[in-house]
């Protein structure tokens, strides 16, 4: 059948079926000829389509390639073509009853083809509207440009744009860029935009099947559950990115440290590298997790290679050719726009294209020869690849499975090519290095691309799926924009956004209307397709190494599933591929697997994630939305009731039954709600509440942030720890047991409480009293400390000063303290006349002879364990007696009236005011009586479980008046939480802490007054006169009166503590300083630091504020005269009772009802009418009592001294108890020094800040014991002992040196000092970019072997600004914390103590002699040095001033000169045989060094190392990327077994001398570890230094090199000995001023003679005047180089090291004179040695039990230090660089020059002619310059002729 005869058929066919045709034909042939006329009717439309859609590609491509208003026009016109044709062939193909075709493939072609979209809809003017609006739209991107700078500097997309978000790192650069796009793009096309969303889903209604465009791009996944998979699987990927995101914040808030980002936990959007922080892979370089590692980017290489874009293009090829695919044919080169044209605009997103016929398929790219650019290249060609694959099946099959496949399948070839295996395969990577470090950078670079993106794409189409559905209206487009970025990326706009902006738009696929989430599919699919394609190729290992290039078996399983293009499922698909038949995130999570496990380690302790409920304000960086505040507020008050009910539920369990299971559990449960708080209070600062309008909403917030409490502390550990010992103390209150001498033990309740209410012997009271201390708070006193530290760091966090501002901070007033004590004050008469009154009646019981002299009274006799209220002695002090009592316990007792028919009757009360009788859970829930079976708190407490139902009180009653009051208490709490239950949870307390407290008290007020008693029939008669209304009042007063200063001094003391004005061991004297001088009470027995009677006290140990209890005393009587005012009633207020009065129980419900949701001001003002605590109310209603107690009180002394009436006790001068305290002290002092030392070492050696925090802890430990001892140590007549050896360990146990009183200072300095050190052990030098440099080794080594001038100039510096500009801070407050120790110990400042240590009164004076003595054997090695380096360097580097720049002389701080040995070493031809190479050659291992030093000090009969000294020291660097103090150093863990060293060792010559000087200090631990710990010291710190380094002496010999096998001969003639002394005085002589210098700056430092401004100046002062050196380039006071040294930040005293290099010389000559040595001493080598080892031994033995001159004396027969060994071992070498040096020029100025140009001044330059002269004579051969002063650097004209040639005859 031809064509035309087909069409004519199809016509009339169709014409015949356009009635309705029945679904279900019986005619067999009928369906088999209509299946045929479709078939027919597909073949035209295949041709048809083909032809059209090529013509309109055409036109597209033409557009698309020059963007022109003529192109343009075109495309709509083939739209409206595109439009018509499918329109019409839609209309034709319903025609068929195509859904009961028995062929699927084909019903499957026409279920495609009727699939209606905007272009099938009838109204062709809507159509061409909707075409003019989406062009104008692409245009608008397009053609967008950003001027931001000026008008002819206009950026474009691509690739300006893009380029400078990939490489700009300036904030607001990048600000201005990413503002700027979205001005000209999206804000042109809003209009545009809604219009289009009112359009197509119009069109979209009128086509039927949908309502809306999102709807209709969803159907082509053929799944009715799509969305919601989509929305699990970001779900499952959520912790990954969210891990991720946390990672990347914290790095670049690094990287822009001076931009806060805000508090929500967001990221500024244009931070991230990427125009639409849609990936981060720009951000690689910031993020590479390993730096050291190669950083893969092969761009270079590309270059290097000189890659074409076409080039990429056919590697691209290759890779697809390897797999068996055809290759690409000519027309795809001829016809692909690869690289950007210069003359015209062109749409630069990459693109393929299928035309659909001629087999013509193109990719359009603007091509950078990028390593991005080469993957997007493999990508879109995979695209190719997909179309060339399907291009022979029928039109409507021409497409991916979904349209997700087609996006995946690039990405999947991409995921090969990415890998480094695959980049080394074609010649773009030289090594693959395929370990953990190499692997997670790799996936970090992936990761940044990949998982960013799926949150993007996932937020895009969400927002336009609701766009479109008409959840989102056009006034809220962009707010809800970046409501779902915040929320699901972590992002939010770096600038304000309205909705005049319309910042979708600025992202293609918006305004070209192309469904994104196929790409979020694509994403996932890729990484399901990778895993197939890895398995079937055999890969094994990780699948992120996975390469399937050259697989043609993963090429044919490819093709398979490209093949087929749509005529499959999509599910069906999938399945043959991987297996699966859903999308699935598992196969992407397994290939990140390791990069998540890392940064899960990486973000310990960072906040991980950002508040999704909206986006902070990009002005203030929080949440400004009330609307959000308030839904939040709701949503924290359903989250956190649950938990208040659980913690309430554990606590009340532990309180109620003490085990330590229910302790366990409630401290998990505490912890829990310490986490969801400490989330609670993160999440409400993210809102800028404090600017809310609405007043409520404010406060909540305000209440959220101030009631965290101890809950703040965000380590976990900690938090832990203090519930445990809150529970502990608790529990030690609540179980301890105290025996009397009555012969019973007893409790605190109801034992205690009764002995002291009822006994009046004041024996068995005393003895009551002490031992209840002791059993309490003696118990407790350091978990007490330890509990104080714990709480003051956790609202220090809060910004609180200390716990005691922030439990001030509760009562919202700044005055509040002033407060307080006002009112104290003006009760102060009436307490001083009840006290007085008291006393004497108590006097008349007991005797005066039990009172002191001072008006105390004892605080055991008040019937009370703390004499806090007094209403147990109401008998003795009755002033009417015979008057009816008011106490009706025997009543209660004689109705047999149990616990609940008093709490029955307190309920009553309440119940007659209209208020809220108790729920019945309350009675079923409540502990009214103490268990008899098991232990608990009996302290009387209401607890609200926070769940609106479950109210309890827990009380161990007892059947007497004093319990039915505090029922009443109780139950005013419970009263208060039912009133306020139905208020915000922030809201449910009292208006302030002292409301809650009062409510129940001023139910008492009523209760206690006869008329009452009676009224519930309590009491029979009421007997109304004056003598029954003072008995009345006094025994009211007994209990409110008295209690009074005590309510009031609880909490001044513990804020004395807490503020750190109070420390440890003042606590008990501070305690009875308050009780003394405020309650007039003093301790029935002495009193010492040793005991914690605050502790006694419940509410010390719970840590419970206790202030709230005096102000409800004040309060009560404010709120009792308010309700009787209400109740009507007039009278003494004292006798007022507002039982069953309605209208006061209307006042108070008001009042409760409340709860804190006003200020307490407010709340008094309403029941009250005043807005102050007001003590007038109280007076009043003791105004009876005052007037009588006045009138009794006439012939007492009213009041007590202020101070406690104690002597203060005489000095012990027991000598056999001092030697008992001294071995009490030494054993405790060798404990606490192992505590300490590991602590330390375990930081050194793991630098992180839990380490760093145990160290501190330990410090502090370490710090009170030493503090508690020396104020032990002073109570001893030490100083009258006749014994020197106790009088100096007194004397070194009471000075403290630096240690710091001040408690809050010391932890200061600690961490001061802890900052110090770890920026220093941390830093790296930055040489380049990518290349940063530890110290050690790396540093180091560079500095020693490096000849480039440049290189050395940059490590140089690069070192000094990675330490010593970061450290100045630190230093100036380190200097001022360390001299306050050092004057609060006696000495003017800390460089006073360190020069104590030598005991020598003018040691100052010692040094300069020694150094003067020394500076001509100094001045002559710097003379040669300087000549070589020059000659070597070129002498155009070095100033003309004398100097030696400090970068050339081979160590970082030119302390030593050995490394540059090869340059200046005197007989070339005799050079030195390179000893670290042999070392090397040899296998010698780290270990082996310490092993043959070890061997050295055994060859001396020494001791050998122990055991453990192999087994824990570090002796190299540790493999596990840890940070360590790499600074060689010894530990003495102080119990005599445990010594180590910590080394980063290297095998080299340098090192060995190293490891045998730590040695040395080992040994020196050995030898003197019998001595008491006060000696275990070297005999002056000099002496440790010296001991390894003269064994090093010997070590470094020729002759005992030799004897290791490290050279093969020696060579002892004359030139080799110099050769041999040059490198000695590179080491020793060299060093000598710089070991002066040091500390002569920081001893000018600690006096303020040196400032902080002028610390640097000083510093190069003292190194260009003593060494002769000079900075190689400027410095300023911005810099610290005394902070690049390690001994500076480490706070390690240095001058040490001066002495020992002096007197290791005088050791080393005794030393070889003990073993025989004959000939120069340089060639003396003591090994084997036995005598000197005995020499040696002895002395080390001393330590420092006796004064270092006896130590001297003991080893070198000396008592002071000399110079003349040294001189000695160096001689030849003098004389032979007096012949080198003659006719050079001598010398420096003492001023550092600041530049090579700068003419020299006060320069002396020496002339040797060979003259013979004298003294005149030689002055008129020194050339002077002006003002000279007579020296070269502080040298007299002596000592300059000391430095003539012997033979010249003139020494």
């Amino acid at each position: 059948m031809d064509t035309l005869n087909l069409l004519i058929f199809v016509t009339l066919f169709i014409t015949s079926v356009k009635g309705d045709i029945q679904k279900n034909e019986s005619n067999v042939s009928s369906e088999i000829s209509e299946e045929e006329a479709a078939r027919a009717w597909l073949d035209q439309f295949n041709r048809d389509i083909s032809d059209l859609y090529y013509n309109s590609s055409v036109i597209w491509w033409n557009y698309s390639t020059n963007i022109t208003d003529y192109n343009q026009k075109q495309t709509v016109e083939v739209y409206l073509k595109e439009a018509n044709f499918t329109k019409a062939k839609t209309e034709e193909a319903e025609a068929f009853a195509w859904r009961n075709f028995t062929d699927p493939s084909l019903r499957r072609q026409f279920r495609f083809l009727t699939r209606k979209g905007i272009k099938e809809i009838k109204d062709e003017a809507l159509l061409k509207e909707i075409a003019d609006l989406q062009s104008d739209m692409e245009k608008i991107y397009s053609t967008g440009k950003v001027c931001y700078r000026s008008l002819d500097n206009c950026l474009k997309l691509e690739p300006d744009l893009n380029r400078l978000f990939t490489n700009s790192r300036d904030y607001y650069e990048l600000q201005r860029a990413w503002k700027g796009w979205r001005d000209v793009t999206g804000r042109e096309m809003k209009d545009g935009f809604e219009k289009f969303v009112n359009l197509s889903n119009h069109a979209m209604t009128s086509l039927g099947d949908v309502t809306n465009l999102a709807d209709h791009w969803l159907s082509y996944y053929n799944s009715d559950t799509f969305e919601e998979e989509i929305i699990s699987i970001m779900e499952q990927l959520k912790p990954l990115y969210m891990e991720l995101h946390a990672y990347v914040r914290d790095k670049l808030q690094e990287i822009y440290p001076n931009h806060k980002f805000p508090t929500t936990g967001h990221i500024p959007a244009h931070l991230l590298g990427n125009m639409w922080a849609q990936n981060w892979d720009n951000l690689y370089q910031i993020m590479q997790p390993f730096k050291n590692k190669t950083l893969i980017d092969v761009t270079q290489a590309m270059v290097l290679q000189n890659y074409t874009v076409n080039k990429m293009f056919e590697i691209t090829e290759e890779f697809f050719t390897s797999l068996g695919f055809p290759k690409l044919r000519p027309s795809f080169w001829e016809n692909s726009m690869l690289e950007r044209p210069d003359d015209r605009e062109v749409i630069c997103h990459a693109s393929a294209w299928d035309f659909l016929k001629n087999y013509d398929h193109r990719i359009k790219m603007c091509t950078d020869i990028t390593q991005e650019d080469l993957y997007t290249v493999h990508h879109e060609m995979g695209h190719i690849y997909y179309d060339m694959s399907y291009e022979n099946l029928s039109i409507p099959f021409r497409d991916g499975a979904n349209p997700a496949f087609h996006e995946a399948i690039g990405d999947t070839i991409a995921l090969s090519v990415v890998t480094p295996d695959h980049l080394h395969k074609i010649g773009l990577l030289d090594t693959v290095e395929n370990d953990l470090e190499s692997d997670l950078n790799f996936l970090m670079k992936m990761t940044l691309d990949k998982l960013p993106f799926l949150a993007f794409s996932f937020t895009l189409d969400s927002w336009r799926w609701d766009v479109f559905r008409g959840k989102i209206p056009p006034g809220q487009y962009n707010t809800k924009w970046w409501e779902l970025r915040c929320k699901h990326q972590g992002i939010y706009p770096p600038v304000e956004r309205s909705e005049e902006d319309f910042d979708p738009g600025a992202k293609y696929h918006v305004p070209f209307q192309v469904s994104y989430i196929r790409y979020f599919a694509a994403y996932i699919l890729q990484f399901q397709f990778q895993k197939a394609l890895c398995d079937v190729a055999g890969h094994q290992g990780p699948l992120y190494r996975c390469d399937i290039y050259n697989s043609t078996a993963a090429g044919d399983k490819l093709r398979d599933l490209l093949t087929l293009g749509k005529s499959t499922p999509w599910p069906d698909v999938l399945e043959m591929m991987t297996g699966q038949r859903n999308i699935d995130a598992s196969a992407f999570v397994e290939y990140f697997q390791p990069l998540a496990d890392w940064l899960k380690a990486q973000n310990k302790g960072r906040r991980v994630g950002w508040t999704d409920l909206a986006c902070p304000s990009p002005t203030s960086g929080l949440i400004d939305s009330e609307e959000a505040g308030w839904a939040w507020i709701e949503q924290n008050d359903e989250n956190i009731m649950a938990l208040y009910t659980d913690l309430a539920n554990a606590e009340w369990e532990y309180a109620t039954n003490i085990t330590d299971h229910n302790r366990q559990v409630k401290i998990d449960s505490n912890v829990k709600f310490a986490e969801y708080e400490r989330e609670v209070v993160l999440n409400a600062s993210v809102f800028d509440w404090t600017n809310f309008q609405n007043e409520t909403l404010r406060r909540l917030f305000k209440q959220i942030n101030s009631t965290i409490g101890i809950n703040s502390l965000k380590d976990e550990d900690k938090l832990k720890k203090y519930n445990a010992v809150i529970s502990e103390m608790t529990a030690i209150t609540s179980k301890a047991n105290v025996c009397l001498s009555d012969g019973q033990c007893y409790q605190i309740i109801p034992g205690l409480t009764e002995v002291f209410s009822d006994s009046r012997n004041y024996s068995l009271l005393t003895e009551a009293w002490e031992k209840w201390r002791k059993a309490s708070g003696g118990q407790m006193k350091d978990l007490y400390v330890e509990m104080v530290n714990i709480s003051n760091e956790a609202f220090s966090q809060l910004g609180y000063e200390d716990t005691g501002d922030y439990w001030r901070s509760w009562y919202e007033s700044t005055t509040f303290q002033q407060q307080l004590q006002n009112l104290l004050t003006e009760l102060e008469p009436l307490y001083q006349n009840l006290h007085a009154y008291i006393r004497r009646k108590l006097q008349q019981f007991y005797g005066k002879e039990h009172f002191p002299s001072s008006g105390h009274i004892p605080a055991h006799l008040f019937g009370n364990m703390w004499g806090e209220q007094w209403s147990h002695i109401y008998d003795l002090v009755e002033p009417f007696q015979g008057k009816p009592s008011m106490d009706i316990t025997p009543k209660l007792r004689e109705l047999k009236l149990t616990p609940l028919n008093l709490f029955k009757i307190a309920e009553e009360f309440f119940t007659s005011l209209g208020l809220m009788e108790m729920p019945q859970s309350f009675w079923d829930d409540s502990l009214f009586v103490k268990p008899v079976n098991r232990d608990v708190m009996c302290h009387a407490s209401a607890w609200d479980f926070h769940n609106g139902k479950d109210f309890r009180i827990k009380m161990c009653t007892k059947i007497d008046m004093e319990d039915l009051m505090i029922i009443h208490h109780e139950m005013g709490h419970i009263q208060y939480f039912l009133q306020y239950k139905e208020l915000p949870v922030p809201f449910r307390k009292g208006a302030n802490n002292g409301f809650h407290e009062a409510v129940g008290d001023v139910m008492e007020l009523s209760v206690s007054t006869p008329e009452h008693l009676q009224k519930i029939g309590l009491i029979d008669n009421i007997v109304e006169d004056q003598e029954s209304d003072i008995n009345f009042l006094m025994s009211m007063a007994l209990k409110k009166i008295a209690f009074l200063p005590f309510g009031y001094l609880v909490d001044q003391w513990r804020w004395s503590v807490f503020s750190g004005e109070t420390t440890p061991e003042n606590y008990n004297e501070k305690w009875w300083e308050l009780r003394c001088r405020l309650q007039g009470m003093s301790p029935p027995v002495p009193r010492t630091a040793d005991d914690f009677d605050p502790g006694s006290k419940y509410h010390v140990a719970a840590n419970k504020a206790y202030i709230r209890y005096f102000v409800s005393f004040v309060l009560q009587f404010q709120f009792h005269k308010a309700l009787c005012g209400a109740a009507g009633k007039t009278g003494p207020l004292h006798r007022c009772d507002i039982y069953q009065s309605r209208e006061a129980g209307k006042l108070l419900s008001d009042m409760l009802k409340l709860g804190a949701s006003q200020p307490w001001q407010d709340v008094l003002e309403k029941i009250t009418g005043q807005r102050e605590v007001d003590a007038r109310p109280l007076m009043d209603y003791f105004k009876p009592l005052t007037d009588w107690l006045i009138e009794q009180n006439q012939n007492e002394t009213v009041g007590w001294s202020d101070e406690c009436p104690q002597e203060t006790p005489a000095l012990i001068n027991d000598v056999e108890s001092a030697r008992e305290w001294l071995d009490y002290f030494d054993k405790e002092m060798q404990n606490i020094d192992g505590y300490y030392s590991s602590a330390a070492w375990n930081y050194n050696t793991n630098m992180t800040d839990y380490n760093r925090k145990k160290q501190t802890d330990a410090y502090l430990v370490l710090s009170n014991f030493i503090k508690s001892a020396a104020t032990n140590g002073s109570k001893y007549d030490w100083k009258n002992f006749t014994d020197p050896v106790m009088r100096k360990k007194f004397s070194l146990i009471v000075d403290q040196g630096t240690i710091l009183k001040d408690k809050e200072k010391e932890v200061e300095r600690r961490n001061v000092r802890s900052n110090l050190k770890s920026i220093y052990a941390k830093a790296k030098a930055c040489l380049t970019e990518d290349r940063c440099l530890a110290m050690e080794p790396d540093l180091a080594t560079l500095i020693s072997t490096s000849r480039n001038q440049t290189e050395l100039l940059q490590a140089w510096k690069a070192w000094r600004d990675a330490t010593g500009r970061h450290m100045k801070g630190n230093y100036t407050r380190f200097v001022e914390l360390s001299n306050e120790g050092a004057r609060q110990n006696g000495y003017s400042d800390t460089g006073e103590y360190w020069r104590s240590w030598y005991e020598t009164p003018n040691f100052q004076d010692e040094l300069v002699k020694l150094l003067d003595k020394l500076q001509v054997l100094y001045l002559q090695v710097h003379t040669y040095v300087k000549d070589r380096l020059a000659n070597f360097y070129g002498s155009e580097h070095f100033p003309s001033s004398g100097h030696i720049p400090a970068h050339l002389l081979g160590n970082m701080w030119a302390q030593n000169w050995g490394n540059i040995y090869n340059i200046v070493l005197p007989f070339k031809d005799k050079s030195a045989p390179d000893i670290t190479k042999r070392m090397k050659e040899m296998n010698i291992t780290e270990i082996k060094m310490f092993e043959m030093a070890d061997e050295f000090f055994v060859s001396l009969n020494l001791t050998a190392m122990p055991q453990s000294f192999w087994e824990n020291s570090m002796l190299v660097r540790p493999t596990d990327d840890r940070d360590v103090v790499c600074h060689a150093s010894a530990w003495d863990f102080g119990n005599g077994k445990d010594f180590r060293i910590k080394m980063c060792t290297d095998v080299s010559l340098d090192t060995f001398y190293v490891v045998h000087h730590e040695m040395g200090h080992i040994q020196y631990y050995l030898q003197y570890k019998h001595q008491p710990s006060f000696f275990r010291y070297g005999a002056n710190p000099g002496f440790h230094e010296a001991v390894g380094d003269v064994i090093a002496m010997s070590v470094l010999t020729p002759a005992h090199l030799y004897k290791l096998g490290f050279i093969d001969t020696v060579e002892n003639d004359y030139e080799s000995d110099i050769n041999f002394l040059m490198r000695m005085a590179l080491e020793k002589i060299a060093f000598l001023p710089f070991g002066y210098l040091i500390d002569q700056w920081r001893w000018s430092v600690f006096s303020g003679e040196t400032t902080p401004d002028e610390y640097n100046e000083k510093w190069w002062q003292l190194r260009c005047k003593f060494q002769g050196i000079s900075p190689p380039i400027e410095r300023s006071e911005d810099d610290f180089d005394p902070g690049a040294k390690y001994h500076i930040p480490g706070n390690t005293p240095y001058i040490r090291y001066f002495i020992s290099h002096v007197i290791e010389f005088q050791f080393h000559k005794a030393l070889c004179d003990a073993a025989g040595h004959t000939g120069p001493l340089h060639t003396c080598d003591i090994y084997q040695s036995k005598e000197a080892g005995k020499l040696l031994g002895d002395m080390l033995k001393l330590g420092s039990s006796k004064p270092w001159q006896d130590a001297m004396e003991a080893i070198t027969g000396q008592r002071s230090m000399s110079v003349q060994p040294l001189i000695d071992y160096f001689q030849p070498l003098i004389d032979w660089l007096s012949e080198q040096n003659a006719g050079k020029q001598f010398g420096w100025t003492e001023k550092c020059q600041k530049s090579l140009a700068q003419t020299s001044a006060k320069m002396c330059i020496w002339q040797d002619h060979g003259w013979k002269v004298t003294i005149s004579k030689l002055s008129k051969n020194i050339k002077w310059f002006p003002n000279f002063n007579g020296t070269i650097f502080g040298m007299s004209i002596l000592q300059i002729l000391r430095m003539t040639r012997k033979e010249q005859g003139l020494v």
